[in-house]
């Protein structure tokens, strides 16, 4: 069995990853599926459990959706610059 898990990065462009993660490698890295629902959720972390996004790194996505631009507002910080 795999999951789908759908990664949405928000910025100027919506980038949208998406993974089909096998149920072993879940087992292997969380315990139980269960438990890699509750990290999803925003759960805090156990000591011995890798971020969720250190998980996600290690595995390629097999769609990557970029999708249509969003709608910048006239307002802009600009935090460094010269």
């Amino acid at each position: 069995m795999s999951i789908k898990i759908s990664v949405v990065e928000e910025k100027i462009f919506e980038v949208v990853n998406q993974y089909n993660i096998d149920e072993y490698y879940i087992n292997k890295s969380y315990g139980s599926i269960e438990r890699f629902n509750q990290v999803v959720n925003g759960e805090t972390l156990k000591k011995n459990e890798i971020s969720l996004m250190d998980f996600l790194s290690e595995i390629r996505p097999n769609n990557i959706l970029n999708m249509k631009p969003k709608n910048v507002r006239n307002k802009l910080d600009i935090k460094y610059g010269y």
